[in-house]
């Protein structure tokens, strides 16, 4: 990935250089001017909106710390909260509301005028760092936290470069504290950031980047293809996505670590879940935990009845799927995921099991759900998805194309990386290896890297939101 200007690999080790040069009350500064150059690199006009974003949340914060009136208090919580998502509906999902409204007008009124679009682009990572500014207000608020009284720091925890554009979205009270020193510039930091940036770039570059051209070229043909093709296709994407999004967490961590700041974790062996519940307290962890805290438990959570409850995890899921984009695709992927968990709810299927026969057999019936969920989750529109489904129905009858054995022999690899690492990380996962077993797995990573990455530019997956 490169920036505009520089390369990354030449602007990380001049900012990770003058870091460790400067003063203390310096570093801070240093990482927010790194932070800002690399949201300058997308487009410098949406500078503004993250500044707009961060001096509104750190204002209310200073407010609430001075005001005891709870309905001052509310009011104040509002006016954040109206901000930050008035700022996300309009740049996100602005023209996604127009459309529908203007699909509305036509089919009631026959009408043949509509609303302009507001053709925006999205701005990268809206979605993360305004969560990230929102649960801080929040817990302001809920007096969980005491408010940030110095601008720079707060401007800092809103935009540390490493989580930027896709997270972790991390909260005030745990990174904060480490954004204010003292930093160590440690052995252990150095050693565990290069690993895992070692293999972040393994999974993006190698696993990924090699599945999506496949992925790509199956959904321009799919009525082409035959279903057990599509099938394997849709398998391919499953591990696309993760590979990708992991690939940038695992990254990012390492990026931090190097500053001697430690992320949360995003992902846990998610494709290796008894349940789908299980699933979604292991993928994108971050976020999962935010929807938790901040959505299912102020809608009462498990503690108002099932009713109740289903309500709650049926919203949740249906905003988690808006919030990844402004397509009906990512709405009903959203949706079907709630409906399913409710249904583990009331037929009490969200239990793990200690038999290795039935763990396994149940993990596979919840990754083969999954990943049949994704295919909404890739399709660029419904009327695609549906084209899907039907194929895998209805192409038993086409020619059979031999699958790329390259791709099946790494990902088995990586599966079977991914299941030891399943508790643990790359990087703490190593320190149990003996020296010559842990160069021994530096080199092989990089001779992947130098022969078997990717050779096509693709972005992040997760940029897009």
């Amino acid at each position: 990935m490169l920036f505009n200007s520089l390369p990354f690999l030449v602007f990380l080790p001049i900012v990770f250089a003058l870091f460790f040069i400067l003063q203390n009350r310096f570093r801070p500064l240093l990482l927010l001017l790194a932070s800002y150059y690399f949201y300058l690199s997308w487009n410098p006009i949406y500078l503004l909106l993250i500044f707009s974003s961060t001096l509104t949340d750190y204002l209310a914060g200073r407010a609430l710390g001075v005001t005891q009136s709870g309905t001052n208090r509310k009011m104040i919580l509002t006016a954040s909260l109206v901000a930050n998502l008035g700022l996300l509906i309009v740049f996100k999902y602005g023209d996604f509301i127009i459309t529908n409204l203007n699909t509305i007008r036509s089919i009631w009124s026959h009408s043949d005028t509509t609303l302009p679009a507001l053709n925006l682009l999205l701005p990268v990572g809206i979605s993360f760092y305004t969560f990230q500014t929102i649960s801080y207000t929040i817990d302001v608020y809920k007096r969980r936290i005491n408010p940030e009284t110095n601008l720079l720091r707060f401007a800092l925890y809103v935009c540390f470069f490493p989580q930027l554009v896709a997270g972790p979205i991390e909260r005030f009270s745990s990174l904060s504290p480490q954004l204010k020193g003292p930093f160590k510039l440690t052995e252990k930091n150095l050693s565990h950031g290069f690993r895992l940036i070692l293999y972040g770039l393994f999974t993006k570059m190698v696993i990924a980047d090699n599945i999506a051209p496949i992925v790509d070229d199956a959904y321009l043909n799919l009525t082409e293809l035959n279903s057990l093709n599509l099938i394997f296709v849709a398998f391919l994407y499953a591990f696309q996505i993760y590979c990708d999004f992991l690939g940038y967490s695992t990254i990012a961590i390492g990026t931090a670590r190097l500053f001697d700041i430690k992320l949360s974790a995003n992902f846990q062996g998610p494709y290796f879940s008894q349940s789908l519940s299980d699933f979604w307290r292991k993928w994108h962890m971050t976020l999962s935990n935010w929807f938790r805290d901040y959505v299912y438990y102020p809608l009462g959570g498990n503690k108002n009845g099932k009713t109740k409850n289903i309500i709650a995890l049926a919203l949740v899921f249906i905003i988690s799927g808006i919030w990844h984009g402004a397509n009906w695709t990512f709405v009903i992927w959203g949706a079907l995921n709630g409906v399913f968990i409710i249904l583990e709810k009331v037929l009490d299927f969200d239990k793990k099991s200690k038999n290795l026969c039935l763990a396994f057999c149940r993990a596979l019936i919840i990754f083969s759900l999954v990943t049949l969920l994704w295919i909404f989750f890739r399709s660029p529109d419904l009327s695609t998805a549906l084209t899907y489904f039907s194929a895998i129905f209805e192409n038993w009858q086409l020619p059979f194309r031999n699958p790329n054995l390259e791709i099946i022999i790494l990902l088995t690899f990586f599966i079977g990386v991914d299941f030891t690492l399943r508790k643990s990380d790359f990087a703490a996962a190593l320190d149990r290896l003996s020296w010559p077993y842990r160069w021994l797995t530096y080199f092989f990573l990089i001779f992947l890297l130098l022969g078997r990455a990717g050779t096509d530019l693709n972005p992040f997956i997760y940029f897009q939101f």
